[in-house]
């Protein structure tokens, strides 16, 4: 599905179906977002996924939520298919696996597909991993993440309005949401190390601060042959302020008044103007603890580079 005007396409609010994604959907030791699919039966799209057949040329975005999603799902099918053609792909919610109401229509679509899901490694298709299928892992340093998930809910259908506060104490330092960020980053980064999937990392750093090498890498992963010329193009087309503009955005659906709230910033370091000393250091504690034994770096503004 190809368009280049989200104002006139099927996102008009009079048209557009209102989601309430609070409360959350509690499956066994996690939470999910409260799709319609997951409301009308969470444990029988859980089961879907884990068996869903996937094809030999399925290729899987699996991200952190907030973490540069849509951006990625943008420049992935750009690299894919060699063009610089905006929304090759439609709305990430058509793919996306907590969101399939109709797993039968999947078959319906060309290859490659590309999907995504923010559930953790464990929670994909059996068959997904045991064919080596190529996931794409999309992190972003997890400040950054969490202020911009806190701003993301606020104002949604049926989300309560939490101060920054009450969000760090309930949302961040308890963090369960798709199982929570550190077992989502704990699990794609121990199977890159021991190669048990067939996993690219990429983060939101990489693409905001070397965006040509990064698709290079990712172009590479694809097996996909691609010029510097169109590298280039697709990484200007897919520039903040021109994704803002052209990129299909569901979040509309979740809004009371329809607004869109997608797109906010798209910078790095915006946690320092959130975070308080105290919660910074709280949060670095935490971090530490759970992160012993894992070699992992994220950039938490464009000078610093936390180990």
């Amino acid at each position: 599905m190809a368009t280049s005007n989200v104002n006139e396409s099927c996102l008009k609010q009079e048209t557009r179906n209102l989601v309430a994604v609070y409360p959350f959907y509690r499956y066994g030791k996690i939470t999910i977002l409260s799709t319609p699919a997951i409301k009308q039966d969470g444990a029988k799209v859980i089961q879907a996924i884990e068996n869903f057949n996937s094809r030999e040329t399925d290729v899987v975005l699996c991200s952190s939520m907030k973490s540069g999603t849509h951006w990625a799902h943008e420049i992935i099918p750009m690299i894919l298919h060699q063009t610089s053609e905006y929304n090759t792909y439609g709305v990430l919610a058509r793919l996306n696996f907590e969101c399939q109401t109709d797993w039968d229509d999947l078959e319906e679509e060309s290859d490659p597909r590309l999907f995504h899901t923010h559930l953790p490694l464990s929670f994909l298709p059996k068959k997904l991993i045991e064919n080596r299928n190529k996931i794409i892992y999309m992190n972003r340093n997890p400040k950054d993440r969490a202020v911009s998930l806190y701003v993301f809910l606020q104002g949604k259908e049926g989300v309560p309005v939490w101060t920054w506060s009450e969000f760090f104490d309930n949302f961040i330092l308890k963090d369960d949401l798709y199982g929570g960020w550190f077992n989502f980053t704990k699990e794609l980064e121990k199977a890159v190390v021991d190669k048990t999937a067939n996993v690219l990392s990429v983060t939101f750093e990489d693409l905001k601060l070397i965006p040509i090498q990064t698709g290079k890498k990712i172009a590479s992963f694809l097996d996909v042959n691609i010029s510097d010329e169109l590298i280039k193009d697709i990484f200007d087309k897919c520039a903040f302020g021109n994704l803002k503009q052209h990129k299909l955005d569901g979040s509309r659906d979740l809004h009371p008044d329809g607004n869109s709230t997608l797109w906010r910033k798209g910078i790095i370091g915006d946690w320092k103007n959130w975070f308080t000393v105290s919660q910074s250091e709280q949060f670095d504690q935490l971090y530490d603890e759970e992160m012993k034994g894992y070699n992992v770096k994220f950039i938490y503004d464009d000078n610093i580079c936390k180990l």
